[in-house]
């Protein structure tokens, strides 16, 4: 059996989100732009937004600024109190602030930019975090209908649970270096393009009728001459190019029964061709309207993206952005005008209060650079494991203050404290996450443990 012969099977994207070398954005002229802004009053102590290169009168003339990241309409410099608000702000509008809860996991999911899903758990904490009613747990899991929302490997090479039309730039956007991972993974089982192509073939066959396990499509493989590892490096393929789908249909939250079944049967909205390079647009639009202010290197982060993808994006955006100096990094953050326009007209709902937050959730694992937003003075090796998951954290106005994790006998929400709090409120947000997440969960014996016809998550 010869070498994998990629030409046929690949058509990789021209750059890796790891090693692609920086290119220097060339110089841009400076232009006029005219926007209004509120005039501070007289006597106010303008210090806590300092206009660079401007003044914040009405219909002020304001020099489009050029730096470290995409024209800026404005450059302003925030102080720490209105940091806080407008991280509290990124919170409130995801469901974490007890005024603007939640009503479903759609609704979580189309807020967050996805539902962090390659750990059991963290998809039920992510809706618990976010909604009040426990329906809306339970109905995260369990899931057999995959037309409106889909699983897919993209930001970061991690599982995602989005809905169809946000799922389909990340698939797109992330799609050469996820295909990449999966035909070294079919070389190092010793396939050539011929015989990838013929058990691709076989798949396709095999999950005409109904989905199947990924035992069961082993099984299936076999008895017609396709090997164990050529059916597993198959099956990764056909995921990652979309041909095939995901869905885990236990009704347990910390259980696992994955099945895979056709897109064009499970989940056709997937199919919806796009260009990548305005898949990378969407994808980055989505990312700032959610997670902003954020710099450039969150993004790159957050997306797995080159930096200079992100860059584009930016500069080919249908709005104008905001440049914020920020006390969270050296670097420049982002903020979509319309966004920050929000900021300082309409009234926040305040501090998000008490969040218990999942293994890997969303509102955490969106930054990297400017992560002293809710660390402040607590260690990243405290919050972070070893591989740089973030851990369940509790988060008090935006700051974290502890860790929880779930008690597999007593079947209760356990929390430990990070820094001074007043225990009695987070022991009251550890009743209600407890609450909301019994009653989708598998007590022992087996809580945790893998279905024995599942394969590992290595696929």
């Amino acid at each position: 059996m010869g070498a994998l012969d990629t030409g046929p099977v690949l058509r990789p994207e021209p750059d890796s989100p790891i090693s692609a070398p920086e290119r220097e954005e060339p110089p841009r002229a400076p232009a006029m732009a005219r926007i209004a802004r509120r005039r501070p009053r007289e006597g106010q102590d303008s210090g806590r937004r300092t206009i660079i290169g401007g003044s914040v009168g009405v219909a002020a003339r304001l020099r489009t600024v050029v730096g470290d990241g995409p024209r800026a309409v404005m450059s302003v410099r925030v102080g720490a109190g209105e940091c806080d608000a407008l991280w509290n702000r990124v919170l409130s509008r995801q469901g974490l602030h007890p005024k603007t809860r939640l009503g479903s996991w759609h609704e979580v999911s189309e807020a967050g930019l996805g539902i962090h899903a390659a750990r059991l758990p963290t998809p039920a904490a992510t809706v618990a975090a976010r909604c009040e009613d426990s329906s809306a747990v339970r109905t995260v899991v369990g899931r057999t209908d995959a037309s409106t929302a889909t699983t897919i490997r993209c930001m970061r090479r991690t599982l995602h649970l989005l809905p169809v039309h946000l799922a389909v730039p990340a698939h797109r956007a992330t799609l050469g270096y996820r295909e990449r991972d999966a035909l070294r993974l079919a070389v190092r089982a010793g396939a050539d393009a011929a015989d990838l192509a013929r058990a691709e073939d076989q798949l396709t066959q095999v999950l005409a009728n109904k989905p199947m396990t990924p035992r069961a499509i082993e099984t299936a493989l076999a008895g017609r001459g396709t090997a164990v590892p050529m059916a597993r490096a198959a099956l990764k393929l056909a995921w990652e190019r979309g041909t095939i789908t995901c869905l885990n249909v236990s009704r347990r939250w910390n259980r696992e029964v994955r099945v895979f079944a056709l897109t064009e049967a499970a989940c056709p909205g997937l199919l919806v061709p796009m260009d990548r390079d305005e898949a990378v647009r969407v994808l980055v639009e989505a990312y700032f309207d959610r997670y902003g202010p954020a710099t450039v290197a969150d993004a790159v982060w957050w997306s797995g993206l080159p930096r200079r993808d992100v860059l584009a994006a930016m500069d080919a955006a249908p709005y104008r952005w905001v440049r914020l100096a920020t006390g969270w990094a050296a670097s420049a953050a982002f903020l979509p005008e319309a966004r920050y326009e929000e900021h300082l007209t309409v009234a926040s709902p305040g501090a998000a209060g008490v969040c218990l937050l999942a293994h890997e959730d969303v509102a955490l694992k969106a930054y990297f650079e400017t992560r002293s937003r809710y660390l402040d003075r607590v260690p990243a090796g405290a919050v972070f494991n070893a591989i740089g998951e973030v851990l369940p954290t509790v988060l008090l106005d935006g700051r974290v203050v502890g860790l929880w994790q779930w008690h597999q006998r007593q079947g209760s929400v356990q929390w430990t404290a990070l820094s001074d709090v007043l225990r009695a409120r987070i022991d009251a947000a550890a009743e209600r996450l407890t609450h909301l997440l019994r009653p989708g969960w598998d007590p022992p014996p087996g809580a945790g443990q893998a279905d024995p016809g599942q394969l590992a998550l290595a696929i």
